[in-house]
Formats: structure tokens, sequence, C-alpha cells
């Protein structure tokens, strides 16, 4: 049986090491075939990348095997995470293993603790390790290969398999094919292929929506201003590239404040976006790597009390998971032994514990109205736009790094917002078994991802403590909410809702493309969609109209693709970011001893293939 996986990234190593398993206890020829235009770790985890740009998840979190709190039907390979990888073995396949970055990674080596957020280079280095160790360990009957290479063609035959055509011409056959390709190319819009051409046609600098790793940031001059559009994680990596790839430098204070020393190469960053808001930092971690968080608010029983015929309301279902960190964030303010309450601690937690109304409960047992989480204002902290919005600014940043320094246990916020990572592989559950109705689930879409990457996508402490320096150095100016951008003689023209302006002629797109495919730029989806074997996901409301999601419609269960005739193509897989929004989240690596999703569906798909 030939077995291709289109995608060298994590999800895709994970389930190779799962069909090696399956393959070496059968007693036929298997081949299993990675294709990835990157080396080993796909585009993301390219060892190759800039070591300055980061993972968002800390070292002891990723892994690549899969361990006993996954069920399996065949045994499988165990190994280290990646901090007991670095820590361990990673200096010794160093010095067998050539790689751009080995200044670099031998200096993380050499520094790097369980709760570092490593860089995401070192993470391909592993992964180049592990797919090693795997080719170790296959048997006689079974051949594991990697070819570094793009697909270009995915087509069905008549005889059930399908012909692959790579970029060199080269055909392979396959029996079964898993398309699990991360972020893919999609159509610009308008508004982008007018800025596209525009600095074309002016000998300006425009980048479209990408992965900052593939990003020719030479290009953009020193001394020059240089328009940002997104606030998110991207934009924290084009930020460290900007500044640190320039040979700036952060020095850490007596006060532990970050100062920055700019080496003079540096652009003027103007950055913004619609909303103007900076996503909360991620903490610095206190939790063991496998611990479990038992839910008081957010339980099965209590989304059962809501349902109404099999169902419970998207504002009810998010109201359980409020009261979730509500409480969290009440318990780790009662927890400051320093602090001294006119009332029994353990009679208030219980109180809330019992509530419907975890506020009421606080303003009846005296908390100050300071010490009240607010919840209106985190979703929305710039409802009234401050006048000195720099000063505001430094404040709400200072604010954050504050929290964030407790720890994301002991944080009363940045713990509170914890719980929604903690919380995830639950939330998930309840999403497929749909004790959400399609027009709640609609709503969900709408409503929780902007929470959700407000409270807990943010990038690591450490980013928000330099862009706080960076601000102060004059490095960075964060741009009021409303932030757009036009184009005038001069350049490209920035400003936001208080009425300033920039103008500069380099304009930065700082978010990655998006998962869509009525709008992909992906020759294989764009292949598949029209031979009808991939469509996106349709979902019929209560009043009987079509919600669409645009994501590749798979059984949530096998990953196997639907077709447009409505039904699932036995040997067609898609897996990941293809399908977002119809599986929630995708954007995630293996986490060890977590009984983790991504490699729970790896186990999965190696079973559909193999009991086929």
């Amino acid at each position: 049986m030939n077995i291709v996986l289109i995608g060298a990234g994590p999800r895709n190593l994970v389930l190779a090491e799962r069909l090696v398993a399956f393959a070496n206890a059968s007693s036929q020829a298997h081949t299993i075939t990675l294709l990835d235009p990157f080396p080993v770790g796909g585009v993301v985890w390219n060892p190759d990348q800039n070591p300055k740009f980061i993972a968002n998840t800390i070292s002891q979190h990723l892994t690549l095997f899969t361990d006993d709190s996954v069920p399996k039907q065949q045994p499988g390979l165990t190994g280290p995470n990646l901090y007991e990888w670095v820590h361990h073995q990673a200096s010794a396949y160093l010095d067998v293993h050539p790689f751009k970055n080995e200044v670099a990674f031998r200096d993380e080596i050499a520094t790097l603790n369980p709760n570092h957020f490593a860089s995401r280079a070192i993470f391909g280095l592993y992964a180049a390790w592990f797919f090693e160790q795997l080719q170790q360990h296959v048997d006689a009957n079974t051949e594991l290969i990697f070819n570094q290479t793009k697909v270009t063609h995915v087509q069905a035959q008549a005889d059930g398999q399908y012909r692959l055509t790579l970029a060199d011409g080269q055909q392979l056959t396959a029996d079964n094919v898993i398309y699990t390709p991360g972020y893919t190319d999609t159509q610009l819009t308008d508004e982008e292929q007018t800025f596209q051409t525009a600095a074309q046609n002016a000998n300006w600098q425009y980048f479209a929506p990408m992965q900052p790793s593939a990003a020719p940031l030479n290009n953009l001059r020193p001394a020059e201003p240089v328009l940002v559009r997104g606030l998110g994680l991207s934009f924290f990596d084009y930020m460290a590239d900007l500044t640190l790839g320039r040979g700036g430098m952060f020095e850490r204070q007596s006060d532990n404040q970050l100062v920055y020393h700019p080496a003079g190469r540096e652009p003027h960053i103007i950055a913004g976006s619609r909303t103007g808001t900076i996503p909360h930092a991620k903490a610095y971690n206190q939790k063991p790597h496998a611990e479990d968080y038992d839910a008081i608010f957010f339980t099965r029983a209590n989304i059962e009390k809501h349902m109404v015929h099999g169902h419970i309301r998207y504002a009810d279902f998010y109201q359980l998971l409020q009261n979730e960190m509500t409480y969290k964030y009440y318990f780790n303010l009662m927890s400051d032994m320093a602090a001294n309450w006119s009332f029994n601690r353990a009679d208030f937690l219980s109180a809330l514990r019992q509530s419907d109304d975890l506020s009421a409960t606080a303003n009846a047992f005296g908390i100050p109205a300071n010490q009240q989480i607010n919840w209106s204002q985190l979703l929305n902290p710039l409802a009234e736009i401050p006048t000195d919005y720099r000063a505001f600014m430094q404040q709400y940043l200072e604010n954050d790094i504050i929290d964030a320094r407790k720890g994301n246990d002991l944080a009363p916020f940045a713990g509170a917002f914890e719980l929604l990572k903690d919380l995830r592989g639950q939330l998930r559950q309840y999403l497929e078994a749909d004790v959400l109705s399609v027009d709640e689930y609609e709503t969900f879409l709408k409503k929780f991802n902007p929470i959700n990457r407000l409270l807990n996508v943010g990038p690591p402490l450490l980013r928000i403590e330099q862009l706080h320096a960076l601000i102060r150095a004059g490095i960075v100016t964060v741009a009021a909410p409303h932030f757009k951008v036009t184009i005038t003689d001069a350049g490209f023209q920035g400003s936001d809702e208080q009425g300033q302006t920039w103008t500069a002629t380099q304009l930065v797109e700082a978010r990655l493309p998006a998962t869509t495919l009525t709008h992909t730029a992906d020759p294989i989806l764009s292949e598949l969609t029209q031979a009808g074997l991939v469509t996106p996901v349709q979902l019929k409301r209560a009043d009987g109209s079509i919600f669409e999601i645009d994501a590749v419609h798979t059984n949530r269960k096998t990953q196997q693709a639907i077709a447009k005739n409505g039904q699932e193509q036995q040997h067609l897989f898609v897996w990941g970011l293809p399908t977002e929004k119809w599986h929630w989240f995708t954007t995630f690596a293996p986490r060890p001893n977590v009984d983790d999703k991504n490699l729970n569906d790896a186990e999965v798909i190696a079973e559909t293939i193999f009991n086929a």
C-alpha cells in the first residue's frame, strides 16, 4: 500500500509514526511518503528560518511522540518532549548534522529551560531528529520516505487511487492521500491587489499576508517608516526581526524593565489594526506539563441544564465559560495572603461556586469595584478612546506585564485567561457533540473567536515587554483603533480614529493568509474543489437558509473529505488548517500526556486506513 502525506509539519509527522506502527504490524509491504517544499518540520518549523522567531508554546509542552494518554491499537515509538531532547540529545545531533543555524542552536541549547518559549527553528531541528528516529524503526516490509518538493496536482483515478504530480514532473500513485498543508496561499483581496500594483509601479515595498519567515525583510529600508497592519502574533515576529534582527539589543534593568538600545538600522514601525487591541501576554508557566483542570461551571451537567431540544444557546454556553474564568480570577485574588478581607475567604469562594451571578456575589461580599473583574472593559478596552493614546498603551501593556509575571496559575487575570487553553479540549468535545445548534454555532464563531484571540492567543510575556520598551524608545508607534491605509502620490497613508496620519513607502500585512476554500490560491485545494472531491461545509439554519463555513468539509472523526455529492472519500483525508471553523481551533502543536487531539486524530486516521 502506498500512503502519501502532503505536508511534513507536526501533524503529518505524528501521523507518520502511527502509520509506521500499523505497517510494521502488517505482513504486507507499505510505502509511506511525506512531501513538502520545506525541510522536515514544514514552513512554520523550518530549522533554517530566522531563530529570532519563537514558538507560542513552552518547550516542555511540545512533542512529536505519542504517549500513554492516547488510546492506541498498536504500540508506538515513545521519546522526549522538545525540552528533554534539547537538554539531553540536541548537542550530539548537531555534532554530526550541519545546519545553517548551528551557532544559534548551540546558544539556545545552553540556556533553554522547560518554561521557555523555544525558537521555531529548534523545533524544526527536533523534527528532523524525530524523522530519523522513525526511519530507524521501520521493518523490512515498510519504507518511509521524505521528498522535499512541491506537489502540483492530485487527481483521482478510476480505480480509486490518486495520481500526484510533483514540481519536477515526477508522478506518484497513492492508495491513500492525507493533505495537511498548514496555511496555504489565498487570492489577494481587491485592496491587497491595489496595494501590490501601486508598490510595483512606484518601487515601494508591499508584503501581502504570508508567513513572516518567508517575508523578504531585508528589503525594508532602515530609518524609514513602515506601516504594519495587524497586532496579532505575526506582528510580533516582524517586530522581532526589524529590531533584534537589525542588531538592536534589549537590556533588563534593576527594576526589571527592559530598555532597548537601537542599532540605527531599524525602521520606524507604525502598527495598527481595526480594533487597536493587543492580545494579552502568555504568562510565565507554573503548571506541570500534564496538569488537568476540573471545571466547576463549564461541565456537561450544567450544559444539559440549559439545553432546550438538545441544544444550548451560545449566550448560556459562553456564560458558563466566563463563570469559570471569573471564579479563577477571584480564587487567585483570595490566594494573596498579604491581603486582608473583612469576610472569610472560604465562605466567599463557596458562595461563588453556588452562584448564578458571580458579579452580584462579589458585590454582596464587598469586593471593591476596582478589584472586581470587569468583563466589559476586558473585552473592549478601547470602548472610550483616551486622549493621550501613547500613555494609555504604555499603561495597558505595563498592567499586562505586571499580571503575567505572577504566572499562569497564580496571576488573577492571566490565570483566568489560561483556562481557555486548559478547557480547549473539553470545549471541542462539546462542539463536536453538537450542543450548539447551527444558528448558535454561527454565533459562537463570530463572537467567541475574537474573545479567544484577545485573551488566550497572545505572544509570550517577553514579546509584550519588548513592545513596551520599543514604544518608549520611539521605534514602535501603535495607532488608535480603525487603522486604515490608503494610497497617495507620496506613498501609503495610514490613519486612525484619532485623526493621526503617517505616510510611508513600505507596508506590511502582519497576518497569515486567511483559511479559505472559496478564495484559495492553493493549486491542490483548487483542483480538488473543481473535481468535486472537496467542498465547503454547508449547514441548515432553523429557518431553512444555509450557513456556509468556508472550510473543507470532512468527517469530524476520521478527517476523510466529504465530496460535493455528500459522499465520504474513503482514501482522501484533509486535516488541520483547511478545515478551520468546521474543526475549531486547529492552530496548535502536539502536547504530551494530555490525550492530545492531534495525537488522537493521527491514531484514528491510521486505524481508518489500515482497518478498511
